[in-house]
């Protein structure tokens, strides 16, 4: 054997392994970590979406321009504010519906695309779709959520699809993508 194929071969063992051992979470798995770290944020109780937002727009500011009339808002101005009550739940909904869906691949794709379809035209950077998942972990955090090693990977996962999908949906629309 040639030093050239030798050096293949070793670059095929070891990206086989290294597969191997970075092999995906199952889509059950995804959906039983994910939604236990939803515990402390149930849907439509003691205003936790709106609590997304206090935190989004503290933790990012830079992001508070895609809520139009909202580009100053603080944590405060959410607090009162009755479009960031019902946003908040919104996005609390549509984070379980996701979570409860994973292992259903149709459902959730089609849901990802019920959710893009719905901000096509607010301008977002094709890469917050990705971000997102970031944000939401360090919001499960800031609400008291210890998340384990397991439940950060199925986020991850999560996000990962979600993310294949959104770009499919804004290339689908005319619209950047990455």
């Amino acid at each position: 054997m040639s030093l050239r194929q030798t050096a293949l071969w070793a670059i095929f063992v070891v990206a086989c392994f290294h597969a191997a051992q970075t092999s995906a979470m199952a889509p059950a798995d995804v959906r039983k970590h994910t939604v236990a770290s939803l515990a402390n944020v149930p849907v439509m109780k003691e205003h936790h979406g709106r609590d997304f937002y206090k935190f989004f727009f503290t933790t990012h500011p830079e992001h508070r321009r895609y809520y139009k009339g909202a580009e100053n808002f603080n944590a405060d101005d959410v607090e009162k504010s009755e479009r960031f009550d019902k946003l908040g739940n919104a996005i609390l909904l549509n984070v379980h519906v996701l979570a409860n869906t994973y292992d259903n691949e149709p459902v959730f794709r089609a849901f990802t695309g019920y959710v893009i379809d719905r901000h096509v035209t607010r301008g977002l950077e094709p890469v917050l779709w990705k971000e997102f998942w970031g944000y939401w972990k360090g919001f499960l955090e800031n609400k008291g959520t210890t998340l384990s090693a397991e439940q950060k990977e199925a986020w991850d996962t999560l996000g990962k699809l979600f993310n294949e999908e959104a770009q499919a949906q804004l290339k689908k629309h005319g619209l950047p993508h990455v």
